[in-house]
């Protein structure tokens, strides 16, 4: 009876412990829940409204990529990794090793890491790319021991030096993409796929849309000796000059080789100008905050319908006004 026991400890141990770890990983991410939540009422969208749009903008997003180019799997991988990247933070996952036991942490990165892979894998067996699938899965759940911690000190350089930090901060952390989007030129005029360069010229206005999302201190907008207009004025100014030293090379390269197709080429890129001073506009208009769901719907649509700017920039304009004034007077 006793060797019976005895034989069932191991056994009982075991599940104790499994039940125990799904209990810490459940606790976690309920927190995370709760945070995201919370987050999503504070700007007055219903929790459950957010994550219906965000569904479907994925889905959106996954089924344009793939209508407009055949490198689409590569890129919706690159994708995919930044988002894990962000989870591999060192400061972040500092505070995770302290919180929580070794054993748990990685299980907790790895779910978290698995979560983020499920939607692009997923999609990506949808469109019957089975092997990137599985190497994306591969990858991102090896990540889970990964901790970026900056200790050769490394500085890159940017041709921005000369300008506000919004350049420089994202030229450095998107340097990934942005040379992704010089390998799809590069592609374009090797497969003779004047769609594919289009794509890439787009990619960098987007990338560069991407450095006005998230609000500096107000400290460096007070600081400004101008008024609101003249503020939004050079900051709209700068950005331009600055997403010309990113996009003019690629811009040329496709005149000189579709000459015939410059005025479609122009049109892209005086549309990109104008989507980066509504980003700018968007994110001042919700200054100090975030840029909250409202600013991104009418971005997106303005994406989609372009005649929306039409509406959408003296929205802007005139509400980052507001917000402004209590800061420049």
């Amino acid at each position: 009876m006793f060797h019976r026991l005895n034989s069932g400890i191991p056994l009982i141990r075991f599940l104790v412990g499994l039940f125990e770890d799904i209990k810490t990983v459940r606790y976690y991410f309920k927190l995370q829940q709760r945070r995201l939540a919370r987050t999503l009422s504070e700007i007055g969208i219903n929790p459950i409204l957010g994550y219906v749009l965000a569904a479907l903008a994925f889905i959106s997003f996954s089924v344009y990529l793939f209508y407009k180019t055949a490198w689409a799997e590569y890129i919706y991988a690159v994708v995919a990794l930044s988002f894990v990247l962000k989870f591999s933070a060192a400061e972040r996952n500092d505070f995770l090793k302290l919180s929580f036991s070794r054993k748990h942490y990685y299980q907790l990165r790895l779910v978290e890491n698995s979560l983020v892979a499920l939607p692009f894998c997923g999609y990506l067996l949808y469109e019957e790319h089975y092997l990137i699938a599985l190497i994306l899965w591969i990858i991102l759940a090896s990540m889970v021991k990964i901790d970026f911690k900056n200790k050769l000190n490394i500085t890159i350089p940017t041709p921005f030096y000369k300008y506000p930090f919004e350049f420089i901060v994202g030229f450095r952390k998107s340097l990934l993409f942005i040379l992704l989007a010089y390998f799809l030129a590069f592609k374009a005029w090797e497969a003779d796929n004047f769609n594919l360069g289009v794509f890439s010229l787009g990619l960098l206005f987007l990338i560069g849309m991407s450095f006005y999302t998230k609000p500096e201190n107000e400290y460096f907008v007070w600081m400004y000796a101008k008024n609101t207009t003249g503020f939004l004025i050079g900051k709209i100014t700068t950005a331009l000059i600055c997403a010309s030293f990113l996009t003019v090379p690629i811009l040329l390269a496709l005149a000189i080789w579709k000459t015939d197709q410059i005025g479609i080429l122009i049109s892209i890129q005086s549309l990109g100008y104008i989507f980066l001073a509504a980003t700018i506009l968007a994110k001042y208009s919700a200054y100090p905050l975030e840029m909250n769901l409202p600013q991104a719907i009418f971005l997106a649509l303005s994406l989609s319908f372009p005649p929306m700017l039409l509406v959408v920039l003296p929205l802007f304009y005139i509400q980052s006004k507001k917000r402004l004034n209590s800061i420049l007077g």
